[in-house]
C-alpha cells in the first residue's frame, strides 16, 4: 500500500527534539477504518457508516495520499476498498479520506472515526468524535461500532500501543462535500459519481513505547493523581502532557531515575467530561508512555458558608463542551439556576440559599442537560 511519511518528530510542545537513529522497536499496521456519525456525545446513531471494508453492504471509505484524492491507497473498486498499511516508529502519516452519501453534512453535525489494527476488527484501537467542520475532537468511549457495525465500545483513547510502539492520532477532521475536492466518489467505487463528496482527514504519530500507569481511573478536575513511569532512559527528564497533541496541557514533569522509572503527582486539568489522554514524553529517548484518564464532573461553592437568602457561587468543572447544566439544591430539591459550560466544560453561577435551608452541609447538585453528568458540591449553611 501507498504510504505518506513525514520523517518529523514533533509533539507540539516539544518542536525541537531532533530526529535520532532508531533502534528497530517493531511496527504496528493499520487495518481497517470506520467513519460513522454520531450525537454530540459520541454515541453511534445507527446512520451513515462507511468502512475500509470490500464485499460487505456497507459503503466504502476511501483513502488517498493528497487533499484531491490523487494517489489512492484503496480502490478504485469494492473488492480493492481494504487497507493494510505499516506504521513505522518514528514517522509520521497523513491519509486524506472521502465518501458519498449522508455522512458528513449539516443535519448530520457529528462525527466519529474507529481505527483498527493488526488485524482486528471488532475492537478499535483508537476512537474518536467530533463536530463537522472542525479539527477539534475528543477520545470517544461511547458506543460506537466494529468494522461490520455492530455496537461496540469506543476505546476511549485517541491512540493505540501494540508491538512495542504508540500509534497517535494527531489530527482528524470530517467535513461536508464542497466543491473542492468536488465528486470524487461513489459507495462502492473511488471514481467520479453524480454527487459532490464527503471529504476530510487523519494523522498518524508513531513512536517508541515506554509505560505509564495512573493511580486511578478517573477523576474531576483540579484533583490530583499520581503517575508512574517505566521504561525510559535513565535520567532523562520526563514531561507528562494531557490533552489533544495538538493543544497538549504540561501538567507535571519528572526525571527519570537510574532504573528509567518515575512516580510524580499531577492534577487532573479542566476538561471535558469523559477520556482525556495522558502522555509521558522522554526529551532524549523520545519513547513515549500513554494513558487514559476519564474526566468526571465536580462543582464547588464559594463562599462555602452561608446564611438562609444569602449568596454564593457555584462552580462547575468536567461537564461537556458547550452543554446546559442544571444547578439544584438537593434538600428539598429546587432548581437554583442554569449555567452554560464553555467548551472545556467549565462554568460558573451565583446561586441564593433557599430561606428554608436547613443549617448544616446542604448539598448542591449540577446535572449536565446533554451528558446527564452530575457533580456535587455542599454548602454550608449557618
Amino acid at each position: 500500500m501507498a504510504r505518506n511519511v513525514s520523517h518529523s518528530w514533533h509533539f507540539l510542545i516539544l518542536l525541537a527534539l531532533p530526529m535520532l537513529p532508531l533502534p528497530a522497536l517493531g511496527q504496528s499496521t493499520l487495518t481497517g477504518a470506520m467513519l460513522f456519525s454520531t450525537t454530540s456525545t459520541g454515541a453511534w446513531n445507527d446512520y451513515a457508516e462507511l468502512n475500509t471494508v470490500g464485499g460487505d453492504g456497507w459503503w466504502d471509505l476511501w483513502l488517498a495520499l493528497n487533499p484531491d484524492a490523487t494517489s489512492p491507497v484503496n480502490g478504485p473498486t469494492d473488492a480493492e476498498a481494504g487497507i493494510s498499511i505499516p506504521l513505522e516508529t518514528g514517522h509520521t502519516y497523513k491519509y486524506y479520506f472521502f465518501g458519498s452519501g449522508p455522512c458528513c453534512t449539516s443535519s448530520e453535525s457529528y462525527t466519529a472515526l474507529n481505527l483498527f489494527f493488526n488485524g482486528g476488527t471488532t475492537t478499535p484501537g483508537i476512537s474518536v468524535a467530533g463536530a463537522l467542520n472542525s479539527p477539534a475532537f475528543t477520545p470517544d468511549s461511547n458506543t460506537t461500532i466494529t468494522l461490520a457495525a455492530v455496537p461496540v465500545a469506543g476505546s476511549g483513547t485517541s491512540f493505540s500501543i501494540a508491538n512495542g510502539v504508540v500509534v497517535v492520532l494527531t489530527g482528524y477532521q470530517a467535513n461536508e462535500p464542497a466543491a473542492v475536492p468536488g465528486d470524487v466518489a461513489q459507495p462502492f467505487d473511488f471514481s467520479p459519481g453524480d454527487s459532490l463528496s464527503f471529504y476530510g482527514s487523519f494523522s498518524l504519530q508513531v513512536w517508541p513505547a515506554a509505560a505509564l500507569d495512573l493511580s486511578q481511573a478517573s477523576g474531576a478536575p483540579y484533583t490530583t493523581f499520581s503517575a508512574t513511569g517505566t521504561g525510559f532512559s535513565r535520567g532523562e527528564p520526563v514531561d507528562l502532557f494531557a490533552g489533544q497533541t495538538s493543544t497538549p496541557s504540561l501538567i507535571a514533569t519528572a526525571t527519570a531515575g537510574s532504573a528509567g522509572s518515575f512516580s510524580v503527582s499531577a492534577v487532573v486539568p479542566q476538561h471535558p467530561y469523559g477520556p482525556v489522554d495522558i502522555y509521558a514524553v522522554g526529551a532524549t529517548s523520545h519513547k513515549l508512555g500513554a494513558a487514559s484518564l476519564f474526566v468526571d464532573p465536580g462543582l464547588h461553592t464559594s463562599p462555602g458558608t452561608a446564611a438562609p437568602g444569602g449568596t454564593t457561587t457555584a462552580s462547575v468543572f468536567g461537564f461537556g463542551g458547550g452543554e446546559t447544566v442544571d444547578i439544584y439544591w438537593n434538600n428539598p430539591r429546587q432548581l437554583l439556576g442554569t449555567a452554560i459550560a464553555n467548551a472545556k466544560g467549565s462554568s460558573s453561577l451565583g446561586i441564593t440559599v433557599p430561606s428554608s435551608a436547613s443549617p448544616g452541609i446542604q448539598g448542591v447538585i449540577g446535572i449536565g442537560q446533554t451528558t446527564a453528568a452530575i457533580g456535587i458540591g455542599s454548602v454550608t449553611v449557618e
